[in-house]
């Protein structure tokens, strides 16, 4: 609201402006903590768990399914004696899953379970590079162990990657969190604090009286 007076010819003229009926809306920033997202567990997403957590998934289903085909055909290999196609496979479905996991949910227990597990699917792909290694080189079914081999050498490599992003998220003590903050939200000022201020009729007086003498002069 404004007002302004002004004098022509004698007479007075006092404007008021008012503003329109209804609440004024002025903005007051209001913050809205959305669930806070420690930085250490947000490291553990740029490994891009997700993407990890389904390679090892698909890595331990085909062991499993070569185990299967290893074991019908009753084909002698040092894997197939030691079962680490199999219980090599599970070690590895297990530490995907949780892998994915995590990234859906993230939290400092998924997080940490994820890393146990990626640590055992670590030392159980090196421990199978040195089974398919002997299979490839001393049994007759090198085709098998051969495929056997670059699985586990992936896996291996999976596994350290999902482990070191694992590590930097959850063996450091920092706990600083980010909060975010929402867009500025309005809030209303009732119409009474916006009436108008009483009339000055003395100021008008006074005036009419100036442009009186004025005029005679």
């Amino acid at each position: 609201m404004a007002n302004s007076v002004s004098s022509a010819n004698g007479f007075v003229v006092v404007t008021h402006v008012y503003p329109q009926q209804g609440a004024q809306s002025v903005t007051s920033p209001q913050s809205r903590a959305v669930s806070p997202v420690t930085c250490q567990l947000g490291k553990f997403l740029k490994g891009e768990p997700l993407a990890l957590g389904t390679v090892e998934i698909m890595i331990g289903i085909v062991v499993l399914l070569f185990g299967i085909v290893t074991a019908f055909y009753a084909i002698t290999t040092i894997s197939l004696y030691s079962g680490i196609m199999f219980w090599g496979a599970i070690i590895y479905i297990t530490a995907g899953s949780l892998t994915v996991g995590a990234n859906k949910n993230l939290n400092p227990c998924l997080v940490k379970a994820s890393l146990g597990m990626n640590i055992f699917s670590t030392i159980t792909a090196g421990i199978a590079i040195i089974m398919h290694s002997f299979d490839f080189l001393l049994s007759r079914a090198w085709g098998i162990a051969g495929v056997m081999l670059v699985l586990s050498v992936l896996e291996f490599i999976v596994s350290i990657c999902v482990s070191a992003f694992a590590c930097k998220a959850t063996c450091c003590s920092d706990s600083q969190q980010v909060m975010y903050v929402s867009s500025q939200m309005p809030y209303s000022i009732p119409n009474s604090h916006l009436s108008a201020p009483p009339l000055n009729t003395s100021e008008v007086q006074r005036d009419d009286s100036k442009n009186s003498v004025e005029k005679y002069d």
